[in-house]
């Protein structure tokens, strides 16, 4: 990430990250703490120890400022569709790909993770290893319109369609 991109990617989530309190880490360090935890994928001990923090503090902060993040990019980012725009997903994938009346293409990913305790098999794949499923929906461009991550491994991915947010918007009539 370019210092401009973290500019804006920090004026856009200040005013969620600032805290009053004068024992807080200043916005802009917070940020830096996480990015650099979800980029490296480095364990909390490992990014506490970098920055001469305690270790609960890092796993506090990757929780707040993940769902911060959450909050004030997927509106930007992810929105839901409106009629114009899943028209001119369907146009697109005709006149680009040749495919009448489709407005997304869906796939999901297992990723893989370590069993969590007493989950059983509910993470355990066909594959073989333990994950959760990231299904998503991508236009005629391949960008992402529609995300659900979360599934279990062990569920299929029609089941995993019906029961998630993407499934019910298919349903919708267009």
């Amino acid at each position: 990430m370019n210092l401009c991109l973290f500019n804006k990617l920090l004026q856009l989530t200040e005013p969620h990250l600032t805290k009053n309190s004068y024992r807080a880490f200043p916005a802009e360090q917070r940020l830096i703490i996480v990015l650099r935890y979800l980029a490296t994928g480095d364990l909390p001990l490992s990014i506490a120890l970098s920055f001469r923090i305690g270790e609960s503090t890092v796993r506090m902060l990757i929780t707040e400022v993940c769902q911060i993040l959450i909050n004030v990019l997927q509106p930007l980012y992810l929105s839901q569709p409106s009629e114009e725009e899943w028209k001119s997903y369907a146009e697109g994938f005709w006149k680009r790909w040749n495919v009448p009346n489709c407005v997304g293409a869906v796939d999901g990913k297992h990723i893989t993770l370590q069993c969590p305790p007493n989950s059983g098999s509910l993470f355990y794949n066909y594959k073989k290893y333990y994950s959760i499923v990231l299904m998503a929906v991508a236009n005629h461009v391949y960008r992402f319109t529609l995300v659900d991550v979360g599934a279990y491994g062990g569920n299929s991915d029609g089941g995993i369609f019906n029961d998630a947010l993407i499934g019910e918007i298919s349903k919708m009539k267009i």
